[in-house]
């Protein structure tokens, strides 16, 4: 299957993590005409008892919590009839909230806002999956173990609080991890964690692979890197040798 990750979709912003909302609309149809698109939890359920991976399913995924998820990726996906988790930076919904200061890309200055703990509630009370993204969207490989399991429990908890509702999956920061990194998502009662790799690495349930989607990727590009091999070419060396 593949697991695609999305970060803003936002008019205007010319940044490669932003991919405009009538670009995001055609993607969207193109994936209601030619897979399932499945929530992750059902996945990570199905797994749990035993099944197997699904195969010709995508999971929709969102990194950050930026508030043009709520004016224009739902709604489209809405018209779409699909469905996708949001990784929210739980540090945002604490009263002295967090700083945008990790997005490095050409307009960072205009990074949209944070979504308000309103907005994730109402998300989360109308079906919309939530997952967690950290305390304040540090490099967890840089951190020790112990202050990764801080970090990543405090974080789940504060989620689950606010939600009433336990959560269970975890998006790294950037997509990095490591051996300790797994370890503490494990510790700190994730069932799953989701990572963005750009070189060979082993999969497991703590280091799910996904695929970047960004902006100006040409529709043949989204066909490729939505196919169910391209997650395993893209992190194989092989594709180290042909190029991006």
């Amino acid at each position: 299957m593949s697991i695609l990750c999305y970060h803003s979709v936002a008019r205007g912003w010319d940044d490669p993590v932003s991919v405009e909302p009538d670009d995001f609309d055609q993607q969207c149809a193109a994936l209601s005409r030619s897979t399932d698109v499945v929530p992750l939890p059902a996945v990570v359920d199905r797994l749990a008892a035993g099944g197997s991976v699904p195969r010709g399913q995508t999971v929709l995924t969102f990194d950050d919590g930026f508030a043009d998820y709520v004016e224009h990726a739902v709604p489209i996906m809405e018209k779409h009839g699909l469905t996708a988790t949001m990784y929210i930076v739980a540090g945002s919904i604490t009263d002295s909230g967090v700083e945008v200061n990790w997005i490095t890309g050409l307009d960072a200055a205009k990074a949209p806002p944070l979504m308000t703990r309103e907005q994730i509630v109402e998300l989360h009370q109308r079906g919309w999956d939530i997952g967690s993204h950290t305390m304040a969207h540090r490099d967890l490989p840089t951190l020790s173990e112990a202050e990764c399991l801080a970090d990543l429990t405090e974080s789940r908890e504060l989620l689950s609080d606010l939600l009433g509702a336990a959560v269970t999956t975890l998006a790294y920061p950037f997509g990095h991890h490591a051996p300790h990194v797994r370890r503490a998502a494990e510790q700190a009662g994730y069932a799953c964690a989701v990572a963005l790799p750009d070189a060979p690495e082993e999969a497991g349930p703590f280091s799910v692979p996904r695929t970047g989607i960004y902006r100006g990727n040409p529709m043949w590009k989204f066909r490729v890197k939505t196919s169910g091999w391209y997650a395993g070419v893209r992190t194989s060396p092989l594709y180290r040798l042909v190029g991006s």
